[in-house]
């Protein structure tokens, strides 16, 4: 806005001034030019009316001494002619003509003397009035000369006004232009445009300083795709120059893992186009392989780029290497997923823990509900493991849980499965969607197996290796129906397997 106010100031006054004084000149041009006309007319005249007051003159002395009538009758017609011409004078001017008005009608009246004398022969009468006829003649041309010269001292005095009217019209348009020079343009335009200047350079300073020393890889691409601007932080996370980027910028896209390239792809094809708000950031992850061939991940933000009007000017990017970000995350991850593992794992067995299971088991007994799935849960313990403890001792005991957990886990190995230590000797298992039948022959086989494995065991009053006793519950959910309640149910069962002689298995259905 300063500026605009500056370029009115500089144009508006001098157009202003410059029209004022032109149209002065003109109308003092015409006014002048008119009144000079006037006075060259009238000074004509006046040329005119001494040649004719000298015919009259002459036509008067020939009428006179020659007796030519008709020259005399030609002398009353220029006297007549003359008469009325100093009265022109006198109306249109104003010099004195009375003066000359007077020797006119003095001469014109000698004249007429002298003619009458000559006529009635009084040549001496006629004589003196043509000796006064001389002298008013003399006068008269006298007053003549007087009347040129007040006509070219009034064409002096116009063209001496015409010429102040310029030379005060030069030294005026002279002063507006020192004005403009010396003062408006120094002061309304050069010093703003250069005040602008500066704060033009060090807004350009600042932002080279800001964009340059920027931390993140930051670049431009116009709406040609060429790259416009590109920070020198490139080199520092990619190991390319910006002047490598430049001259060719298709190294943009060349450097994109392989792998991450379907995320790129579709990032530009969502976010790289002119109909965005400039607010919108859109961003994506990907990793870039470097010119040393490592590679590392970055954090990809862009939003479109307009000017003041609105045109779309291309796409502004900010890349930020986040490989240490993402190793740490990474690290995070795995150790949430171990601190996960040991709050719900069972250090001895690797299997689920009973915090785990009781949490599982409420979820699974609504699942089913929801589902009208059939819901098993299986109890069941080692037979006589105290006495197997008190003669082998506890490590083997130990060993004991271990292998009878891994005969466990490899017989109920679906995902959905759970197969928890419920404590000492003791294990539950949960089966989703598994028909009784199914669940008591999958109870059996792991039963045949744990048998299998030979484990001896001298104490046991049930076979001479280490042998497990097994219930099983198994039912589609009610409203009523809960994790305890199932509980008891299968503790129930597993009461009948110990009462049936152990080293076997119960099945109730409810």
């Amino acid at each position: 806005m300063k500026m605009k106010r500056s370029h009115y100031a500089l144009w508006l006054p001098t157009l202003i001034t410059s029209v004022v004084i032109i149209s002065l000149f003109w109308m003092m041009h015409a006014f002048l030019h008119h009144n000079l006309v006037e006075m060259l007319q009238t000074h004509k005249r006046s040329q005119e009316l001494t040649k004719k007051i000298e015919k009259m003159v002459s036509s008067t002395l020939n009428a006179t001494f020659l007796g030519d009538e008709k020259g005399f009758l030609k002398t009353v017609k220029l006297s007549n002619q003359i008469h009325d011409d100093i009265l022109l004078i006198k109306k249109d001017n104003e010099y004195n003509t009375d003066s000359l008005f007077n020797s006119y009608e003095q001469l014109y009246k000698k004249l007429i003397s002298a003619v009458s004398y000559t006529t009635e022969n009084r040549l001496g009468d006629a004589k003196m009035a043509l000796e006064e006829v001389e002298s008013y003649s003399s006068d008269l041309e006298n007053q003549m000369d007087g009347l040129n010269n007040y006509f070219d001292l009034r064409e002096k005095e116009v063209e001496r006004t015409l010429f102040i009217i310029m030379i005060l019209s030069g030294a005026l348009l002279l002063f507006i232009a020192l004005f403009n020079g010396f003062y408006l343009i120094p002061h309304q335009v050069i010093r703003p445009l250069e005040e602008f200047a500066e704060a033009l350079k060090g807004s350009e300073e600042k932002y080279r300083i800001v964009a340059d020393w920027t931390y993140d890889w930051e670049y431009w691409l116009d709406v040609d795709k060429n790259i416009a601007y590109i920070s020198p932080s490139v080199e520092r996370i990619t190991g390319y120059t910006p002047k490598e980027f430049i001259q060719n910028p298709s190294l943009l896209v060349d450097i994109i893992y392989p792998d991450d390239a379907m995320y790129w792809d579709r990032h530009v094809s969502e976010a790289h186009l002119p109909n965005r708000p400039e607010e919108d950031a859109q961003e994506v992850e990907f990793r870039v392989v470097c010119k040393d061939g490592g590679v590392i991940f970055v954090d990809h933000i862009c939003r479109p780029v307009y000017n003041h009007d609105g045109t779309y000017m291309g796409v502004r990017v900010a890349n930020r290497d986040i490989t240490q970000k993402v190793a740490i995350l990474d690290e995070l991850k795995e150790k949430n997923r171990l601190l996960d593992t040991l709050a719900t794992t069972d250090g001895l067995s690797a299997l689920y823990n009973r915090r785990y299971f009781d949490e599982a088991l409420t979820r699974e007994v609504e699942y089913a509900k929801r589902t009208g799935n059939t819901l098993a849960l299986i109890m069941c313990d080692i037979d006589y493991f105290k006495l197997y403890n008190d003669a082998y001792g506890h490590q083997k005991g130990d060993k004991v849980i271990q292998q009878v957990a891994d005969v466990l886990k490899a017989t109920f190995s679906r995902t959905i499965d759970v197969v928890a230590r419920y404590g000492g000797e003791e294990f539950v298992i949960l089966l989703q969607a598994t028909p009784p039948e199914e669940a008591y022959n999958l109870v059996e086989l792991a039963r045949e197996n744990i048998v299998k494995l030979g484990i001896e065991h001298r104490e046991s009053k049930v076979a001479p290796l280490i042998t497990m006793s097994f219930g099983v519950v198994s039912c589609i959910p009610d409203l009523l129906s809960n994790g305890d309640s199932l509980l008891t149910q299968s503790d129930k069962a597993l009461y009948q397997s110990k009462e049936k002689g152990r080293n076997c298995t119960t099945l109730l259905e409810c």
